[in-house]
């Protein structure tokens, strides 16, 4: 109960533009196949990191702040086994990620241009391809980014609400094309939300059959969404998605046993208008 109540209070705070965060310059990056570039160094308050791809296969670009004395090689290392097919690997993996740094989301982008909206304080952090882990040169493709001191806070604009839950995701059955987006994990361990276009008269049952690894793939394009946030880390997710039916899901894999959160809820169909 006490947890459903710090979730409303927050997600009350965020809707109603009570000052959260503050305003530093923006980040516009533009992935192609070969990575990106990146400034070294911004101020903090509320980071706008804007995406766009000119790679086939997208990017998924997140803020991530190695915890203290852990190297980034270990983490890159980590990273790759989280994202193995393998639930035990995988899960070990991801379990290690946990330990090795705090994950303050990004976006992921395919054919559309995508910008989060992450509250950040002063530190060393790293810019982050998740789609670059099987890289050979992944290490060499990540950014180091200096945050330094920011400005007073300012309200959010954000005036929709997705939530991921220890039960799934809390969401609107509909969503406002180019409208911001909060997006809260208040789970207990880190999870993303993707938003991918599925094919006409998608059911909830087939997202599951896909998950279940019985049923075939109900997607029709490349995800748009928050990459991995840390429990208690929000995002404002600004996209301006074609008009249809997409699905709400995580890829990320239950840390306890191993299995895809979306067997456990972590799914949703939403319309964007």
């Amino acid at each position: 109960m006490r947890k459903l109540l710090t979730t409303a209070i927050a997600v009350t705070a965020f809707l109603t533009g009570s000052p959260a965060l503050a305003e530093p310059g923006g980040l516009d990056l533009t992935v192609t196949p070969a990575g990106f570039t990146a400034p070294s160094a911004v101020r903090a308050g509320a980071l706008t990191l804007a995406v766009r791809s000119e790679d086939p296969a997208g990017a998924w670009v997140g803020l991530v702040r190695l915890r203290p004395g852990v190297a980034l090689e270990t983490y890159a290392r980590h990273l790759k086994q989280a994202m193995s097919d393998d639930p035990a690997d995988a899960m070990a993996g991801g379990r290690a990620v946990t330990a090795d740094a705090e994950m303050f989301g990004g976006v992921a982008v395919g054919a559309v241009p995508a910008a989060a909206e992450i509250a950040v304080s002063p530190g060393d952090y790293h810019l982050v391809d998740f789609r670059d882990v099987a890289e050979p040169d992944f290490v060499s493709r990540i950014r180091p980014l200096r945050i330094g001191p920011g400005t007073s806070p300012k309200a959010t604009n954000a005036t929709a609400a997705i939530i991921a839950t220890d039960n799934g995701f809390l969401a609107p059955r509909s969503l406002t094309s180019g409208a911001p987006v909060f997006v809260l994990n208040a789970s207990g361990q880190f999870t993303e939300a993707m938003l991918l276009p599925v094919r006409p008269g998608t059911a909830l049952a087939d997202l599951d059959a896909f998950f279940a690894r019985t049923g075939p793939s109900p997607f029709t394009g490349r995800p748009t969404g928050v990459v991995p946030l840390s429990p208690w880390r929000s995002a404002i997710l600004t996209t301006a998605l074609p008009p249809g039916e997409y699905a709400l899901v995580t890829w990320v894999r239950d840390l306890r046993t191993g299995e895809p959160l979306a067997l456990r809820g972590a799914r949703a169909l939403v319309r964007v208008a």
